[in-house]
């Protein structure tokens, strides 16, 4: 999708960003940010969220809230990853 590696580029993110055109994995999960109506830009994408995964694969936390500059503290996550 070009508009994601045009943000990219210009945010210098130095990591691979997925897309869900359609938005059909974040619905799945219920993950559909609602601050964003139909019509809205950003309607279609998630809310912010981080999940901390063991080594059997299992999630074992979800970090996550409807406001898009969100961010969770940093102890936190190192306890849960812990």
């Amino acid at each position: 999708m070009k508009a994601l590696a045009r943000f990219s580029r210009r945010r210098k993110i130095g990591f691979i960003l997925l897309s869900d055109p359609n938005s059909a994995i974040i619905r799945a999960f219920g993950l559909l940010n609602q601050n964003f109506p139909p019509g809205r830009a950003g309607h279609g994408l998630s809310i912010p969220l981080m999940f901390v995964i063991d080594a059997n694969g299992v999630i074992t936390h979800r970090f996550s809230d409807p406001d898009y500059s969100w961010c969770p503290e940093i102890d936190r996550v190192l306890k849960a990853i812990r």
